[in-house]
């Protein structure tokens, strides 16, 4: 039972999450222009440094639980706060274009608040995802840990896989029962994210009520460790601390580059998406329909290789094989794309990518933070589970910056430099697999090392 009550607020999130993602693509693809989409990835990992150090300090200074709800809630009144803006300069838009006047007044200023919120969006996470893991880590002991993370990314996916079919039934209605705008039928999915986050909230101190840790837990966790961020040789918390001690420690170190390798290669297949989509998708409701589809399927996937699929590789297979599969599969699919340059191909790669990226991919990176010793990762955990990734897309989104707006390379040499990544990638997996073979001598390899389900 306390496994489906820790999972119910991530289900939450998952189904606000499911809607933000329609309509940061759509808005991005069709208000913002897809080209802007690096300088957006960019942005996302400037600001995601200060909201982890924000992270860190604001849950040292006023608790963790307390920290939490207002996060939550600053988070959720702004997305109503995107709603007002956007329904704000709509409106005027829509009696300026009335008026027989241009439109190129308020275009630009929507713009800027759709590329507004595709930032905030992929900053949230810096402060969500750890958010999450720290109701496990709380919740259950560590024998427990590795089944409860795994069903709360699973009730994550399946909140997005609900949040993006009812996505693409609801815009579409509205503008036909209301004869709406296509971006005023489309960002009333605003409204509905607002109150998901903010429903968190009650469901959590609902939890915290019935669900109790087991007393060993409740005993080993003092105050100061409840606050997940800070040991005693560490001194205060903070975002630098936490830099050092992945600096001085070889395996976070390698971790972390795993991490970040992983985000560089996201980026440069993001732009890969949006540029074959903006080019071969119509715009408006259709290309609603299609984001809300493709979010459909790549949940669908998520889910299967969680629920079917995830344990059992790993346990038969090890850790190595979750961890270099992704980039792997993602070689050939590029080897494919490279020959037949059509949305199908992309399609399937980025379904590819997220789908064993939340499972396979996800959960051997959990199982190794899991083996750690809970002392060293306690203090680095929100960067290693939402920051390190989001500097890796920054450092992506640049490196498009420079080959594909600065020097206008064609699609298919972007895709040939994804394929190089790729192999890095691999290369970056195999050395942190040998490393922890190497240093635990007396320890089983990773490569067999079982669940603890």
């Amino acid at each position: 039972m306390r496994l489906f009550l820790a999972a119910l607020p991530a289900f939450l999130i998952g189904l606000a999450f499911g809607f933000g993602k329609i309509v940061r693509d759509c808005s991005l693809t069709c208000n913002v222009g897809y080209k802007l989409a690096p300088v957006a990835i960019l942005a996302v990992g400037f600001v995601s440094l200060p909201i982890s150090s924000l992270t860190i300090r604001l849950a040292e200074r006023w608790g963790y639980k307390r920290w939490q709800m207002i996060s939550l809630t600053t988070i959720g009144l702004s997305f109503f706060f995107f709603w007002s803006a956007t329904y704000f300069v709509l409106t005027v838009l829509a009696d300026t274009t009335s008026a027989g006047s241009p439109d190129t007044m308020w275009t630009f200023p929507l713009g800027l608040i759709y590329l507004g919120f595709f930032i905030w969006l992929g900053a949230l996470g810096a402060a969500l995802k750890p958010n999450l893991k720290k109701t496990v880590y709380r919740l259950f002991q560590r024998q427990e840990q590795a089944k409860a993370l795994a069903l709360t990314t699973a009730a994550v996916i399946l909140g997005g896989l609900l949040g993006a079919w009812f996505a693409g039934w609801f815009a579409p209605a509205l503008m036909l029962r209301f004869d709406l705008r296509y971006e005023l039928a489309r960002d009333s999915l605003f409204l509905l994210m607002g109150v998901l986050v903010l429903l968190t909230i009650p469901v959590i101190m609902i939890i915290s009520r019935i669900t109790r840790p087991d007393k060993t837990r409740q005993a080993f966790r003092s105050d100061q460790e409840d606050l997940d961020i800070v040991t005693p040789s560490m001194g205060k918390a903070s975002l630098r601390n936490a830099f050092r001690i992945i600096w001085d420690n070889p395996k976070l170190k390698r971790m972390a580059s795993l991490i970040s390798i992983t985000g560089i290669a996201e980026s440069i297949m993001l732009y890969l998406f949006y540029w074959l989509v903006t080019e071969q998708v119509p715009i408006t409701a259709g290309r609603t329909l299609f984001f809300a589809d493709f979010y459909i399927w790549l949940n669908a996937w998520t889910l299967l290789f969680l629920v079917v699929g995830t344990n059992r590789l790993i346990n038969r297979f090890g850790l190595i094989f979750a961890l270099a599969f992704m980039p792997v599969s993602l070689f050939l699919g590029s080897a494919f794309l490279l020959y037949q340059t059509v949305i199908a191909a992309i399609y399937g790669l980025r379904i590819i990518y997220s789908s064993l990226e939340q499972s396979l991919y996800g959960q051997g990176l959990d199982r190794m933070i899991l083996e750690m010793d809970e002392q060293d990762v306690r203090s680095v955990r929100p960067v290693l589970h939402g920051l390190a990734i989001r500097l890796g897309r920054g450092l992506g989104a640049l490196l498009v910056l420079l080959l594909a707006l600065g020097a206008g390379i064609s699609f298919s040499l972007l895709t040939v430099v994804f394929m190089l990544i790729l192999v890095i990638w691999l290369g970056v997996a195999l050395s942190l697999h040998r490393f922890l073979h190497r240093s635990s001598p007396l320890m089983p390899p990773l490569h067999n090392l079982r669940s603890t389900e």
